[in-house]
């Protein structure tokens, strides 16, 4: 993989905007759809957590470019997409992959992501990764939620919706999504902020993150 390249995998998962100067000048620079997966296993207890984002367009476009652009004679596309993918997954591990995770209302951690693929599907970027939860031993009856974002709400992520949230076998169980409710001083705040600005509002984006909660009957 060459350097320029790393670099390229580096900007996506720190900021899609980086690769875009000036594009735009308003939160958020680009977008995330979310599509979740909630495993449990055969004993009853909460498993993984599978995350697919599927990046929006013109971020995808500009992506691909630098990346193809960065090809060797001998690195097909689908080689580099996995490279990049392993290292978006890197990098992203020190925000814990943009994810919150709540037990009974207390913050657990986020477990060491798995399982890396970044595909291209109708002209978007698609990064897809597990995270396992076995060690959590959350249990159907247990009061499981989660959220993603990205902190600085430089990205917007919200899930897809056009996609459900799948709860593998357990029938019984739906996820709930609650809608943010930004303050609206908060919003025409975030609406200021330009690509090279630092929020000094801590963990800006939490104020815009859709919040899921696991219900078991």
């Amino acid at each position: 993989m060459t350097a320029r390249l790393r670099r390229l995998a580096r900007a996506v998962t720190l900021g899609l905007g980086l690769l875009l100067p000036g594009l735009l000048a308003a939160h958020p620079h680009a977008w995330i759809d979310l599509r979740v997966g909630l495993v449990f296993d055969d004993d009853g207890q909460l498993a993984g957590m599978r995350q697919a984002w599927l990046i929006d367009p013109t971020y995808s476009h500009m992506l691909l470019e630098d990346l193809t652009h960065d090809l060797g004679g001998d690195t097909g596309i689908d080689e580099a997409l996995e490279r990049a993918a392993e290292r978006m997954l890197e990098n992203l591990a020190a925000w814990d992959y943009f994810t919150e995770l709540e037990i009974d209302g207390r913050e657990v951690d986020v477990p060491g992501a798995r399982d890396a693929r970044l595909a291209l599907e109708n002209r978007r970027l698609h990064l897809q990764f597990k995270l396992p939860l076995a060690d959590h031993d959350i249990r159907p009856d247990d009061a499981f939620a989660y959220r993603v974002y990205d902190p600085s709400y430089w990205i917007e992520i919200l899930h897809d919706p056009d996609d459900v949230i799948h709860v593998e076998n357990r029938p019984d169980c739906r996820v709930r999504i609650d809608k943010p409710r930004p303050d609206p001083q908060l919003i025409r705040y975030a609406a200021t902020l330009e690509r090279q600005d630092r929020s000094p509002v801590d963990d800006l984006g939490r104020h815009f993150a859709e919040t899921a909660t696991l219900e078991c009957r």
